[in-house]
């Protein structure tokens, strides 16, 4: 069996949860509808499904560490001459934040709401938890490592029961090596998109991810067509009956 493992690199993260669908209460309202309620029913209880039941308990949570309002990320992508500060080119760009993404840089407008997380590090310095990732999208640092087993994968997915209006999460594939390498560069983060102003909670789940075998990148599907009109029927399978049990037969009748 594969075996995952969390641990917290800063006191405030908040490790992956294996989530679990709540049946004992779904079926115990299920019961009292039936048992007090003249026409209030639940034909249907979503917990006796097992396909939902595996759905809902899918992979581990990610939950938020801090409560906070996320606003959208109005971004532009610029290259800053050698000769230039990137500070005075912001402030020449209308006083645009500058952010340093390799050897580019992302430009934002109003975005104080990013340095809301901003944690200290085991140095006594300070880091941001929310940084600029370009397209609208926000890189959220979770505060975790994780260790999967070489050659799988982790994929990043929104999760099933969206947690906030506004907060979008990009569907991503992450390799082993990748995952692995996180502990060494602040640990787990993932993507985030705001639609529009959401409110966040600690400990409210934010996404979702799920351990997947390189097989589920592998796979391949092939397609039966379907018969037109137009093809003849096939032949009907003869059937060889011995004598005695055809013997058998016409003495039944």
């Amino acid at each position: 069996m594969a075996e995952v493992t969390f641990h917290p690199l800063h006191p405030w993260a908040l490790l992956p949860e294996k989530p679990k669908a709540d049946r004992a209460g779904a079926r115990a309202e299920r019961d009292a509808y039936q048992d007090s309620f003249r026409y209030l029913r639940i034909p249907r209880l979503p917990a006796d499904c097992p396909p939902w039941v595996l759905g809902q308990e899918l992979g581990w949570s990610l939950r938020s560490p801090l409560t906070l309002t996320m606003r959208p990320l109005e971004d532009i992508g610029l290259a800053v001459p050698d000769a230039e500060d990137p500070q005075q080119v912001g402030r020449r760009l209308g006083g645009q934040r500058m952010f340093q993404r390799g050897k580019d840089w992302i430009a934002t407008g109003d975005a104080s709401w990013l340095h809301l997380g901003d944690y200290r590090t085991p140095t006594g310095g300070w880091e941001g938890m929310f940084i600029p990732n370009g397209q609208g999208t926000v890189e959220w640092r979770l505060g975790f490592a994780a260790q999967i087993p070489p050659g799988t994968f982790l994929m990043v997915m929104p999760p099933p029961i969206p947690c906030a209006p506004g907060l979008g999460v990009p569907l991503g594939v992450i390799p082993a090596k990748a995952v692995n390498a996180m502990a060494d560069r602040g640990g787990m983060s993932i993507a985030v998109q705001i639609d529009h102003p959401v409110s966040i909670h600690r400990g409210q789940e934010i996404a979702r991810i799920v351990l997947l075998h390189p097989d589920s990148l592998r796979a391949t599907a092939h397609s039966t067509p379907t018969a037109s009109a137009t093809t003849p029927p096939r032949a009907a399978a003869e059937v060889h009956v011995p004598p005695e049990a055809a013997h058998a037969a016409e003495e039944t009748r």
